[in-house]
């Protein structure tokens, strides 16, 4: 049990089988494929003139999946110790794993990332920090840069990610059994999660104006620090590049006024 306990992301993601990988990769690839195929949508819906009250299902849907195409690996780790979790009785794994436990373990994950995409989005709209390149929009972009690569630096930060890179101590420290106790704890997670990558998604929606370029590459980063190896360090040097490239584009702005 105490082995289990020190698992990390990369020796969970190694025991995950054949089909799990297949089945993740189908999905992942879907999600990439629904959000390239609805950028111009979403953007339509972004705009403060058209977007309703009608639209926000739709809205929630489509940030659901973006979040899946996003997320979805990084947290894989996380769900493989759940469902490994659910296979043990009396410390052993002697039971077949809990596929609808596990399933109510990842829901309010994603879910969580909607509503948060959802409230930032309708946040940044109202800011009109979306649309044409003002300077004033540029300049709210690497303050956004700056603001995030110094969030990586905070304790809150490093709590966050402490818990999301410790997927089976997180399982093992927060367990509750049952259905709703997989719900609860997949909340859980999703808000340790999202106190890790918040401010990541800022970045997408207002430097990165929801370019798929920039999806991908949060994306890369947001996998590497949770999986890779000295997370701290990666996540630090991440958030030094943050301010530097905030740096950079507000001297542009100054330099243009």
């Amino acid at each position: 049990m105490e082995e289990a306990t020190r698992a990390g992301p990369t020796a969970l993601l190694r025991r995950m089988t054949v089909p799990i990988a297949v089945a993740v990769s189908l999905v992942v690839a879907a999600a990439w494929y629904v959000t390239w195929t609805s950028a111009d949508f979403l953007m339509a819906l972004m705009a403060p003139s058209t977007i309703a009250s009608t639209d926000l299902v739709l809205f929630f849907g489509l940030l659901v999946v973006m979040m899946v195409a996003m997320m979805l690996p990084s947290a894989m780790p996380m769900i493989l110790a759940f469902r490994d979790m659910t296979r043990l009785e009396a410390g052993r794994p002697t039971k077949p794993a809990d596929n609808a436990a596990t399933a109510l373990f990842v829901i309010p994950y994603f879910l969580v990332w909607g509503a948060f995409g959802v409230a930032a989005l309708l946040a940044v709209i109202a800011l009109g920090l979306i649309g044409s390149l003002t300077n004033v929009v540029v300049l709210a972009s690497a303050a956004t840069l700056v603001a995030a690569g110094f969030w990586q630096v905070t304790r809150t930060k490093e709590v966050c990610l402490t818990h999301c890179t410790s997927p089976m101590g997180f399982v093992m420290r927060h367990w509750r059994s049952g259905r709703f106790g997989a719900w609860r704890m997949g909340l859980r997670h999703s808000l340790y999660c999202v106190g890790c990558c918040w401010l990541f998604m800022l970045v997408l929606f207002v430097a990165g104006s929801m370019s798929l370029l920039w999806m991908g590459a949060l994306s890369v980063v947001i996998f590497a620090e949770k999986v890779g190896v000295r997370p701290l360090f990666f996540s630090r040097a991440i958030g030094l590049g943050l301010v530097v490239l905030g740096g950079l584009v507000g001297i542009q702005v100054l330099g243009a006024l």
